[in-house]
């Protein structure tokens, strides 16, 4: 009942609405007409305005031009006479008086007989208004006067002057005629207009008609003369218009409830009705009674609603069936989660954060073997005080943990706990057990036992501390006596070929032979000493390197302490790439690879470098005898770690240590099948020999 008595409220309310726009809207178009009405009886009295100023204007303007004539300031001369009919001969007025300052007409000419001119000459017109105004220096239009043929008149009256004196008035007649002067003043008036003049004194001057019952009206005072223009218009103009817009404005109101009414007729019966008894069902089904059926008619929309109601009462049946269902499941996961807590081998506690505790709630027995305690003994207590050490760090670190866990924080940390067999470290990561953000007091945590971890770590820092030892002693001590060592045998050769006059000795060749040793020793202490660079290096210790420097570099120390051949095909790019300090061992131990194991009484070196997408192939060619398939991969030693490495020596094996700690790679190509400097083939004419290819990645 509710749902009926609010749709017919709507229906009303939405009835009213509508008919009262359509009121509104129709009552402003009817103002908007009244307003346009008016506003084009305002526009017609402007313009006649207007227009009569501008007449009555040209007839003052007519009239000071003229009493700038020095003859017209000639009183009662033959001159003064002549200018005078003249002036009347070529305007329109009909005729023109001088009056001297005295007051007295001093000439006249007019259509009046001789006997009248006589006695107005000499006449005294000083107490005329026309004159008063013009001798004040005013060009002055009198009010109308009606003559004796019912025209109008009025005197255009300006002032004479002489040395910059008013010495008297020019005064012209002009008859306001009908069809001339007025007419042309009402040539703008619409058909339902009357034009009205009325004088400064509200004289009639001039009408186009009888008066009207004026329903829209404007007058308006032409300030120069004082002259009123009066214009009127009846209703006529719009009642038409406003009764045709009235029947129009009820007709339309009336369509629009007859529309309305029929709608909700229809709507009634199209959605009303059917949803109460929608609403019947959903009663029902609130009642618990499941598998219930409703029938909707009418439409193809509500039996679609009809099908899917019943659908979702046998849905809701399925449901409920579905649900004991998952609980069972659930029941049964329980079971499987409990099963799968007590396998874990980590010791793991299930524990509840509060204020004042960290309370065991539960614990696998992984748990009672690591620190001994038996669940079932210590549930409820705070696991704090059963495995956290005595100790004020151990105490506060827990207490830090037990903080972050319960703001939601997953923690992942390092831990010392008391065992059965004594204080360990673990690795300690505790998560929410129900996953739910606004309980975080029940938390899941793991302990992994990584002492045994840690002391292996530990172990490893101090081999790599004896290795670095190593690496210092083998840099300065044992190459510092090396390096004397060659240098005391260099001097006792000296002495030697003094001694011998030049020849050779037993003692020369025992002493070539000490400093060549030497020598190879300590070039064997440098490689050792960047294998240990390599070992104790960081891959974060790389940085850009120019490629061009360090490779122009080993070359150049190749020419001047070789005989080789040394040739770089090409230009080297000048690029960066990521490596370290030692990126030249990389390149030194090749060429000295190429030099050293070459059996070519001239040993030849072809150095060329490519860039190719973000990494840089440089490559080392030599005429030496090759190196036969099966011994390519074993020639850097790979899967061998010390001075007993099967390959030809410790430099092609830090060659690849370099390189892999570069990121890059290195291989070995025979000559005849390797591109070179970019053309594709070797230049060389001998196709026998080696070619290194080492390629690493270009620095971001």
């Amino acid at each position: 009942m509710q749902i009926k008595r609010a749709f017919l409220v709507s229906i009303l309310v939405v009835g009213i609405v509508l008919s009262a726009a359509v009121f509104v809207g129709f009552q402003g178009y009817k103002d908007t007409l009244y307003e346009h009405e008016q506003q084009g009886v305002d526009h017609t009295a402007a313009h006649v305005a207007s227009a009569l100023e501008t007449q009555l204007s040209s007839l003052q303007r007519t009239v000071s031009i003229a009493a700038t004539n020095p003859e017209v300031a000639a009183h009662g001369s033959t001159e003064q006479r002549r200018a005078l009919e003249a002036f009347v001969e070529r305007s329109e007025f009909a005729g023109v008086s001088v009056i001297a300052a005295n007051g007295t007409m001093t000439n006249i000419v007019s259509n009046v007989s001789a006997e009248r001119r006589a006695a107005l000459v000499g006449s005294d017109f000083s107490d005329r208004a026309y004159f008063k105004r013009a001798l004040n220096g005013t060009t002055y239009v009198s009010d109308p006067v009606e003559a004796d043929s019912g025209n109008h008149i009025i005197t255009v009256s300006t002032p004479i002057y002489r040395d910059g004196r008013v010495v008297g008035t020019m005064n012209a007649a002009f008859h306001l005629s009908e069809e001339e002067f007025f007419g042309s003043l009402a040539t703008g008036l619409e058909a339902d207009q009357r034009l009205a003049l009325y004088g400064r004194d509200g004289t009639p001057i001039y009408a186009t008609g009888p008066g009207v019952s004026a329903e829209f009206e404007r007058d308006i005072t032409v300030q120069e003369i004082g002259w009123t223009v009066s214009v009127r218009e009846g209703p006529g103009s719009v009642q038409s218009t406003i009764r045709t817009v009235t029947f129009v404005q009820v007709g339309s109101i009336t369509a629009v409830l007859a529309i309305l009414a029929a709608f909700g007729w229809r709507l009634y019966r199209l959605s009303i009705a059917q949803l109460s008894r929608l609403l019947g069902g959903f009663r029902r089904l609130e009642d618990g009674q499941y598998g219930t059926r409703i029938e909707l008619h009418d439409s193809e929309e509500w039996q679609q609603v009809e099908t899917g109601f019943n659908r979702l009462s046998d849905a809701i049946e399925t449901a409920r069936s579905e649900r004991i269902a998952r609980e069972r499941e659930l029941r049964r996961e329980r079971d499987r989660f409990e099963a799968l807590f007590e396998g874990v081998p980590e010791p793991v506690v299930a524990v509840e954060i509060t204020d004042e505790a960290t309370i065991l709630r539960d614990a696998n027995e992984a748990f009672e073997t690591t620190f001994g305690y038996a669940v079932e003994d210590v549930a409820g207590e705070d696991v704090n005080d059963l495995i956290v050490p005595e100790d004020a760090s151990a105490v506060a670190e827990a207490e830090a943990v037990d903080e972050q866990a319960a703001a939601g924080a997953q923690i992942t940390r390092q831990v010392r706990r008391e065992a059965r067999d004594g204080v360990r470290e673990f690795l300690f990561r505790s998560a929410p057990i129900d996953g739910d953000a606004d309980d975080l007091s029940r938390q899941f945590g793991v302990y992994v036992d990584i002492t045994d971890r840690n002391e292996y770590e530990t172990r490893l820092r101090e081999q790599r501390d004896n290795l670095d030892t190593l690496n210092q002693v083998l840099r300065h001590d044992v190459r510092n006596d090396l390096q004397l060592v060659t240098a005391y045998a260099d001097l006792l050769s000296d002495l030697c070929e003094k001694r011998d006059a030049g020849e050779e000795s037993e003692e020369r060749a025992y002493l070539r032979k000490i400093t060549e040793s030497a020598t190879h020793a300590v070039e064997l202490t440098e490689t050792a000493r960047n294998m240990a660079d390599v070992m104790l290096a960081d891959e974060t210790e790389r940085r850009p390197m120019r490629l061009r420097t360090a490779l122009e570099s080993e070359l150049e120390n190749l020419r001047s302490e070789t005989d080789a051949v040394v040739v770089t095909e090409g230009t080297v790019p000048d690029v960066t790439v990521s490596a370290n300090d030692i990126l030249g061992s990389v390149f030194r131990n090749l060429l000295t690879n190429a030099v050293q194991h070459n059996d070519k009484d001239v040993p030849e070196v072809r150095v060329s470098a490519t860039v190719d997408g973000d990494v840089v192939r440089v490559r080392v060619a030599d005429n030496g005898p090759g190196i036969p398939d099966g011994r390519k991969e074993q020639i850097f030693g790979k899967g061998e770690k010390g001075l007993e490495s099967g390959g030809t020596g410790l430099g092609l094996y830090l060659v690849q240590a370099l390189v892999d700690t570069y990121g890059g790679d290195v291989w070995v190509e025979d000559r005849e099948s390797s591109p070179s400097g970019g053309s594709g083939e070797d230049s060389s004419d001998d196709p026998e020999g080696a070619v290194f290819v080492v390629e690493l990645p270009l620095a971001e």
